[in-house]
Order: C-alpha cells, then structure tokens, then sequence
C-alpha cells in the first residue's frame, strides 16, 4: 500500500472521499485540510506497527584483521622517566590505546641512528586525519585510540613506537603493521573486539551469523553490543558475519511523496489509515474520530493475540 492509497482509504472511513458517488476533487479545500494532516500519523503508525510486526533487516560485515609486526593486547603501566618501547621491522602504520597524558614518539633506525618519521593520524573521533612530525601528544582520561600511517625510507629498517609518559598512565592494544593505508581512518584498530556501527535504521539487534572456512555458517555469540549503538567482534575471528536486526522504517514526513510504499508487514499495512483518518476527523467529528482510532488499536490486539495462538496451536502440534 502506498501512502496515497492509505489516504483514500482514510478518507473512505471517514466519509470524505466522494459525494452522491462522485470522486471530491483533490483540489477541493476541504478534502487538502484532511490530507495534509495524515502524514505525521501514518509515519506515528507504521513506527509502532514496526515495533509489534517486526521489520527484518541483514546487514553483512567482512572481518579479516590483519597480522602485525607487533601485536600486543596485554595492559602496560607507563612511569615518568621510565620509557618504553615497542618495534617492528618495515612498520608503515600502527594503532594504540592509551588512557592518560603522553607522547607517542615514532623512530625509523637508519644506519644505526634513530631517526625521528612522520605520519598522520586520527584522534578519538576524528573523520579526518591530522599529520604529525615526529610525535603525537595525547591527553585523555579514558582508554581511546590512536592510529595512523608512518612515512619510512625503507622496509628493512627497525621502526620504534615510544611512549613517554607525563604522569602514571596504561597502554593496550600496541600494533604495528607492514601495510601503509589510504588514510588514517582506515588502518585497523588493533583491539580485543573490533568495533562497527549498527545500521542507522536499527531498531534492535536480533543475532548473528558467521560465514567462513570450510563451508561454516552458524550463528556467532562472541559479540558485545553496547549502547552507543555498536557491536564488537572479537578480533580473532574471520568471515562474513550477518548481522540481523529488526529495523526502523523510513520517516514519513510531510514533504514525503504519495508514492511512497509503508513498509512494515502488507498484513498490518490496512491498519494504518484507520488512524490517519481518525486523527483526522478528530476536530471536527470526534465521537467518529474515537471510533477510528479504537478500531486501530482493535486491530492490532487481533493481530497479537491471532500471532499468540497460532505459536501455541505449533507448540502444541509439534512439540
């Protein structure tokens, strides 16, 4: 059903759609001041029809992560005039968690002599990157991450990542990598899970599902979603992992076109213009706007008890 069909049928509901048989202009006044107030209640509808007749959504997410030269998750205490350092031979990137004020100095060892490189990198947050020369300041209260790509004159050469400390201060999740970037942003975060956005339209994570070597595809528990809207993967595994969820629709606006097609469940899309059109009445009829809006929610009682008794009717036939 399409928004503008839900409007006719609104309007069949509440009396308005024709006169003696005939078809109410479209350009009639009457007809334009009930329409134009459907949208916001068909978007209000067909959102909490998502909620009970459930949108499902997949969305797919490749992990490979990559072996570094160093690669170290264990948690370090850094002391001030007590530096350390961490190397790889041919590091053209690298990624690092700290969690206090420090620099993170970057070396490349040239016929024996450490010699300061630059790079670029990303601050917690960034969408862009920033250069650096020779080192990055960092002062945070709370682990955050700090990755980039290092200009080096050669891959033979020892590159040396040191972290000298202001005040007592952890490190974790050291990596240094063979491969240069496109950017910053893309160098991986080395971490114990990997973190990736959930889609924008989700409205809740149901599970996932891991595809991998040797023909594998079973559902994967070793995830952690948190509430900025994330889910982690543990850094270890490799695939493609499905993510499916239960999704938000498209908001309805009042800009959006007659054209456009609800989205929820075609067995629940009838119920929607019974609110548009009670909503809609409700001014100036509202004993017949009551009745609408009633019905609505009769409707979708019946529809939860109808999904209530057949589980039961499967449970009982089958077990």
């Amino acid at each position: 059903m399409t928004l503008g069909e839900g409007k006719i049928e609104a309007l069949q509901h509440i009396n308005e759609k024709t006169i003696k048989g005939v078809d109410i202009p479209v350009t009639d006044g009457n007809y334009l001041d009930l329409t134009k107030t459907m949208n916001p209640v068909a978007n209000t509808a067909q959102m909490q029809l998502a909620k009970i007749n459930k949108l499902p959504k997949v969305y797919t997410i490749s992990q490979n992560p990559i072996t570094g030269l160093l690669q170290s998750f264990d948690e370090v205490i850094h002391y001030p005039g007590t530096d350390l350092s961490y190397t790889g031979t041919g590091a053209k990137s690298f990624s690092i968690e700290v969690d206090g004020t420090c620099a993170i100095y970057f070396y490349e060892t040239i016929s024996g002599v450490l010699t300061a490189i630059n790079g670029t990198y990303c601050n917690p947050g960034d969408t862009v990157e920033t250069a650096f020369t020779g080192s990055i300041s960092v002062s945070e209260t709370a682990f955050e991450n700090y990755r980039g790509n290092l200009t080096i004159s050669s891959a033979t050469n020892v590159i040396t990542m040191k972290i000298v400390a202001t005040y007592p201060m952890k490190s974790r999740y050291r990596g240094l990598f063979a491969y240069a970037y496109a950017t910053a942003l893309t160098v991986p975060r080395l971490s114990a899970y990997i973190p990736y956005d959930l889609p924008s339209n989700c409205l809740k994570f149901n599970k996932m599902m891991r595809s991998y070597d040797q023909r594998q595809f079973k559902e994967n528990t070793d995830y952690i979603t948190t509430p900025d809207r994330k889910i982690h993967i543990n850094w270890y595994l490799t695939g493609q992992f499905d993510i499916h969820y239960w999704g938000r629709p498209t908001e309805i606006t009042n800009s959006t076109l007659d054209t456009y097609e609800f989205e929820v469940d075609t067995d629940v899309q009838s119920f929607i213009p019974w609110l548009m059109g009670g909503y809609a009445i409700m001014p100036t009829n509202p004993s017949l706007g009551t009745q609408l809006v009633n019905q609505y929610y009769a409707l979708i009682q019946d529809s939860i008890d109808t999904e209530e008794t057949d589980i039961k009717t499967l449970q009982a036939t089958w077990g």
